[in-house]
C-alpha cells in the first residue's frame, strides 16, 4: 500500500564544504575539559568520543576502559554498515531496492510483497523480533534464522508493507542474510572486504556469535539484565574506536564506499520515527536540534543501544562536521554528541 504516516523529509548533503580546522591547543584543551564534565554527567562506566572536519585532524578522547578493553560497541549504529553493504550491491546491480524479500528468504509473512528498500528505511511492516517477551526470556542460545521467521509467523504482519514505519531489527537480519547468499560469505567478512580494508578501519570489528570479546567495553546495565553484543547481528555488528567511526562517516560521505548519487537516494526519503523531530532513511537517521543561533536544523548520522550501551553519530551536512560518542552505561550519549559538536563548532576558526 502507500504510505499513509507523517510526512517524509529529505535532508540534502553539501558536496562543497571549507574545513574551519580546530585551533589544537585551545580547542583540545576545552574539548578535554567538556568530555570530563560529560563523562561525570552521564555517569558512565566508560566513554569514547570522536570529532572532525572533512579532511581535518581527528580529535579523539577515552576514559573508563580497563586493560584489556579497546574498542566500544555501537549497537544499531552499526545498520548503516549492513545498508552499505546492500547499497554497493545495488550499485553494482547485484540487487535491486525493488527486489521482493521472498527471493531469497521463505515463508516470512508478506515476504512476496516486502522490499529490500522497505527493509531498508523500516516499512515492511515486520515485527521486530526481538520485542517477544516470551523468546527473549525463555533464549538459551542465539535464534536462528528459523527461529525469527517462527516468531514473525506467531505475531504476523503490524501493517501492510509501505504503508507505514516502525522500526525492525529483524529487517536488518535480513539484509545481512540476502548479502551473505549473494557474496556467499559470512558478513563478517564482507564488512571487512568491503568497508574496513577499503578505507583503512584498522580498530573495527564485525561481531559474529562466535566471538571472543574480551577487548569491547562491556555494558554496565543499571538492571540485571545481561545483554550480549554479538546477538543483533546485521542488526548491530559493529565494534570500533570512535575515531573509526568517524572515519566510516568521512568516508561515506567523501563517496568512497558508495557514489554520491547513492549517498543522496539514502537520504532523498526520510520516515518521521518515535517523535516529529527524528527521522529515518535508508540506513541513516536524521534528527531535527537548535543550531548554533539556536534555530532549528537537521544533523545526520545514527543512534544506537541496548541495556548498559549507548552510541550516536551526529554530522553536520553542510559544513561536514561529525562527532561519535558510545558509552556503558545507560546515559544520554546523543546528549554528550551534541554538546561536544556544539562547544567545537563554537570554537572553530570561521
Amino acid at each position: 500500500m502507500s504510505y499513509v504516516g507523517p510526512a517524509p523529509i529529505s535532508v540534502a548533503i553539501s558536496d562543497v564544504t571549507t574545513s574551519t580546522g580546530m585551533r589544537p591547543i585551545a580547542d583540545a584543551k576545552a574539548l578535554s575539559t567538556l568530555f570530563a564534565d560529560m563523562h561525570t554527567k552521564s555517569k558512565a562506566t566508560s566513554l569514547t568520543a570522536a570529532l572532525a572536519d572533512q579532511d581535518g585532524p581527528i580529535w579523539t578522547e577515552t576514559q573508563g576502559l580497563e586493560d584489556s578493553e579497546k574498542l566500544h560497541y555501537w549497537a544499531s549504529v552499526g545498520k548503516s554498515f549492513t545498508a552499505i553493504i546492500i547499497m554497493q550491491l545495488v550499485e553494482n546491480e547485484r540487487l535491486s531496492l525493488e527486489d521482493k524479500l521472498s527471493n531469497w528468504i521463505e515463508n516470512v509473512p508478506n515476504g512476496d510483497l516486502i522490499t529490500i528498500r522497505m527493509l531498508l528505511d523500516h516499512t515492511s511492516g515486520l515485527y521486530s523480533t526481538n520485542e517477544d517477551p516470551e523468546a527473549v526470556k525463555n533464549q538459551q542460545h542465539p535464534m536462528s534464522l528459523q527461529d525469527n521467521i517462527n516468531i514473525l509467523n506467531k505475531h504476523g504482519p503490524l501493517f501492510c508493507p509501505g504503508q507505514y514505519w516502525r522500526y525492525s531489527n529483524t529487517g536488518y537480519l535480513f539484509l545481512g542474510e540476502v548479502a551473505e547468499q549473494i557474496y556467499g560469505q559470512p558478513l563478517q567478512q564482507i564488512i571487512k572486504d568491503q568497508i574496513f580494508t577499503k578505507i583503512g578501519l584498522n580498530d573495527s570489528h564485525t561481531l559474529s556469535i562466535q566471538d571472543d570479546v574480551s577487548n569491547v567495553a562491556k555494558p554496565q546495565p543499571s538492571s540485571d539484565q545481561k545483554p550480549d553484543i554479538r546477538t543483533p547481528g546485521p542488526a548491530g555488528p559493529i565494534a570500533a574506536t570512535s575515531s573509526d567511526m568517524v572515519r566510516f562517516w568521512r568516508a561515506f560521505l567523501n563517496g568512497e564506499l558508495v557514489k554520491p548519487a547513492t549517498r543522496d537516494q539514502m537520504l532523498t526519503r526520510l520516515y518521521p520515527m518515535f517523535d516529529k523531530k527524528t527521522y529515518y532513511g535508508l540506513g541513516i537517521m536524521a534528527m531535527e536540534v537548535p543550531g548554533p543561533d539556536g534555530k532549528p536544523t537537521i544533523r545526520i548520522g545514527h543512534a544506537g543501544g541496548m541495556p548498559g550501551i549507548k552510541a550516536f553519530v551526529m554530522i553536520d551536512p553542510v559544513s561536514r562536521q561529525y562527532v561519535s560518542v558510545a558509552l556503558t552505561g545507560d546515559g544520554p550519549a546523543s546528549a554528550v554528541a551534541y554538546n561536544m559538536l556544539r562547544k567545537w563548532q563554537e570554537s572553530s576558526v570561521p
